[in-house]
């Protein structure tokens, strides 16, 4: 693999951020006046766009009624439920925000892949059986089988805004990532990305979700352990990089503290195992089996993102102790890495964003479809329900571009949180109880539970100054409706 990375450039002049915390544009000429973005990367980058778009169009084909498009007519092997579900998870934070992290913080950049791996072997190991066993197609689906009809809108209010704000988060961080490569404005940077969301996932539904994110798992994994193998390499290599760190940086995998980053880890377990775009492709698995085996798959290759990102991260610090920290995963593809390998990784970077988008969009489309829609024509025929299916997603885009263009200027990190938050505080809690304790919570307490949680958490995030992450507060008042439902008669209706 080192034979795709280039040398040390000799004259790195600058690193400068597009947009700040999220992308850059390096400006350097390493010998002579040739520009360090050629057109070999160019290249390479619209091949890459090209390969994967040309996938997502493949997809359509393999959709023929609306359970290929929500669950790929159950048919998804090993395979693909690990693309799919990895596709859907690996986007902006997965890469960029590690070794953003790692740059300023070290080791303790790893916690967020790390509370993603262990959702998913929670998946693997307890969630999977039942879930899959009941044969629904949404989250909600399976709560409502398990507390009544009562809590279907609610959950797929809280559940559906959760994923919509998500989505529009991809979307804020696309925009410089297409900004560092080509001449275009915010808007149209926007715009494209949308429209890309829209190709990858409008037509094949859960299988171009799946079928493109076998591609980007494959991409990903070559770019990244890449990065990583080199950053590592060179540990203790000249200039001994080790040496150049802060110790701080090595010696400490809380620096945080415990409280703040094993908090954050609980927190994406939480919100991971909360979301209809990242269980879908468990519902769409051939059989238990499948789903268990992507569902560990996921688990193993997820936290070595996190690894090889924070490898990268913590050698930009060594190397460029002065540029921007969301410039160390950019700055390191452009300034190391061969202009073929660079600008796939590129490409790789924008589908890992765009994918994420384009999965949480169909989360929501399939909620409004068969959570919403299904509610009030239950016999609604099959070519309807694929219309829908299909025809929410362009709605959800243009909503998601309208939210994005609006926010650009916000911290999307703030964003996430909340978006967490609401899914976690609303699902949480009824499904481990619906899977480890079945028959035992009262309905009238989830009820409860599913409105107030979520309510509580968006009160805490607008009017609270204090910086706790709002799903610690969303879980307990939630927790405190089910346990004192469990001592009231009656089922909510």
């Amino acid at each position: 693999m080192l034979q795709h990375l280039a040398p040390k450039p000799t004259n790195l002049q600058q690193i400068q951020l597009a947009t700040p915390g999220t992308w850059c544009i390096i400006e350097s000429k390493v010998t002579g006046d040739d520009p360090l973005l050629s057109a070999v990367h160019y290249l390479s980058f619209i091949f890459t766009l090209t390969l994967v778009t040309a996938v997502g169009v493949f997809s359509f084909f393999k959709v023929k009624n609306a359970d290929d498009f929500s669950v790929g007519g159950r048919r998804l092997l090993p395979a693909g439920v690990t693309g799919a579900i990895v596709g859907s998870f690996a986007g902006g934070t997965v890469t960029i925000g590690t070794a953003q992290m790692a740059y300023s913080l070290g080791l303790g950049a790893m916690w967020f892949t790390i509370g993603a791996g262990v959702s998913c072997l929670l998946l693997a190991l307890i969630l999977v059986r039942p879930m899959r066993e009941k044969e629904v197609v949404t989250l909600n689906g399976f709560l409502v089988a398990e507390y009544g009809p009562s809590i279907r809108m609610w959950v797929a209010l809280f559940t559906a805004s959760g994923m919509f704000v998500q989505t529009a988060v991809q979307i804020m961080a696309a925009v410089p990532v297409l900004k560092g490569m080509l001449p275009l404005s915010s808007v149209t940077a926007a715009t494209l990305t949308v429209l890309l969301m829209i190709l990858f996932v409008a037509g094949g539904g859960i299988w171009g979700t799946s079928m493109v994110g076998l591609v980007k798992v494959i991409l990903l994994s070559v770019t990244l352990f890449a990065g990583g193998y080199y950053s590592f390499s060179h540990f203790y290599g000249p200039g001994g990089v080790l040496q150049a760190l802060p110790a701080a940086h090595l010696q400490n995998m809380l620096p945080r503290g415990a409280l703040v980053d094993l908090g954050g880890a609980f927190s994406v377990i939480v919100g991971f195992a909360s979301t209809q775009a990242f269980l879908q492709p468990l519902f769409a698995a051939r059989d238990v089996r499948s789903a268990r085996l992507g569902a560990v798959y996921s688990a193993a290759l997820i936290p070595l993102y996190g690894v090889a990102g924070t490898a990268v991260g913590l050698f930009m610090r060594a190397r460029h102790p002065a540029i921007e920290p969301a410039s160390a995963l950019p700055g390191f593809i452009f300034a190391y890495m061969d202009p073929w390998l660079a600008g796939m990784a590129a490409a790789t970077l924008l589908v890992s964003l765009v994918l994420t988008a384009g999965a949480l969009t169909l989360g929501v489309s399939t909620v409004l479809t068969r959570d919403v829609y299904c509610c009030f024509r239950p016999h609604a025929d099959d070519a309807k329900l694929l219309r829908l299916s299909r025809g929410f997603i362009p709605l959800a885009g243009l909503m998601v571009l309208l939210l994005a263009l609006t926010s650009l200027n916000t911290l999307i990190l703030d964003w996430t949180y909340l978006s967490n938050a609401l899914r976690g505080t609303a699902v949480f809690l009824p499904l481990l109880g619906a899977v480890l304790l079945p028959g035992r919570f009262n309905a009238k307490g989830v009820y409860w539970a599913v409105i107030l949680g979520p309510l509580a958490t968006l009160l805490w995030a607008v009017f609270t100054p204090l910086d706790v992450h709002p799903l610690f507060v969303g879980l307990p008042v939630a927790l405190v409706c089910i346990a004192v439902g469990r001592r009231v008669p009656g089922v909510a209706s």
